[in-house]
């Protein structure tokens, strides 16, 4: 049997064994989504782990993008105008340590709630691309976007970032309307000349689309950064024709973690 740690083991080692983690990311996931989804359309999809300096003290933390679902909107609000162009983003995040509970057995939230509170400045917390988002949007068109509800009141946004594709001129919404198939990117009044098209918004296929070449890991991950939200998506260069190196399982012998993509 191995050796207990001893009193010294565990002073040389106290950021480890601080950090060690104890929460199943399977009923946190649960877990955020019964306390701060606040709304039937918001959606954490995927719990992450990372790693922030907090007060001074180094911790392990277990984080979730707060994804909007627009299939979930009430049936009276699924409309065009809605889905893609008012409804258009999530907004903030859930993080917590990954091993702290509260006397109810809950995570310890220090970050939370609409608009964000907690140990994070988080300046821009619209989040226009993840892992459950996959229908397009239209920005900065004479509709306001839904940014977060308010008790009994919503506040609204206009998009701030410089992605998408411009929809200025017909012939430009004539090609679009073909693409996305969608007869309404030619005839609506919402849109303006500095209107933009946003799509192959998940992730994943976002990139596949950008360098088919690389081999994707299967969970993007979100980080938070001077104020913002980013995501991670590890990618990996990979071949069978690496000179003296035996292959493995699907044939491949040589594969590397070359690429981190980021998306905002």
């Amino acid at each position: 049997a191995e050796k207990a740690p001893s009193p010294q083991d565990i002073t040389q080692n106290e950021v480890t064994i601080n950090n060690i983690r104890l929460w199943d990311h399977r009923p946190l996931k649960d877990t955020y989504n019964q306390l701060q989804s606040f709304r039937l359309y918001y959606d954490f999809n995927d719990v992450d782990v990372d790693r922030y300096t907090i007060d001074g003290q180094y911790r392990q933390v277990m984080l979730s993008a707060r994804e909007l679902s627009a299939e979930k909107l009430a049936g009276q609000a699924q409309t065009w105008v809605n889905r893609q162009l008012q409804f258009t983003h999530g907004y903030g995040i859930t993080l917590s340590p990954v091993n702290e509970v509260s006397a109810e057995g809950l995570p310890m939230l220090l970050v939370k709630d609409i608009p964000p509170v907690g140990s994070f400045n988080i300046e821009r917390p619209q989040i226009y691309f993840g892992e459950k988002t996959n229908n397009y949007v239209i920005v900065k068109t004479k509709t306001e976007e839904f940014d977060y509800p308010k008790g009994d009141e919503n506040v609204y946004g206009r998009y701030e970032g410089k992605a998408g594709v411009s929809l200025h001129g017909f012939i430009r919404r004539l090609v679009y309307a073909w693409q996305l198939g969608d007869f309404n990117i030619l005839i609506s009044g919402e849109l303006t000349p500095e209107s933009r098209v946003l799509y192959y918004r998940n992730i994943r296929e976002r990139v596949n689309h950008l360098a088919p070449f690389l081999k994707l890991d299967s969970d993007p991950y979100l980080v938070v950064m001077e104020g913002r939200l980013f995501w991670i998506q590890d990618a990996y260069t990979i071949s069978d024709r690496y000179p003296y190196s035996e292959p493995l399982g699907s044939g491949l012998n040589y594969i590397r973690n070359s690429v981190k993509v980021v998306i905002d």
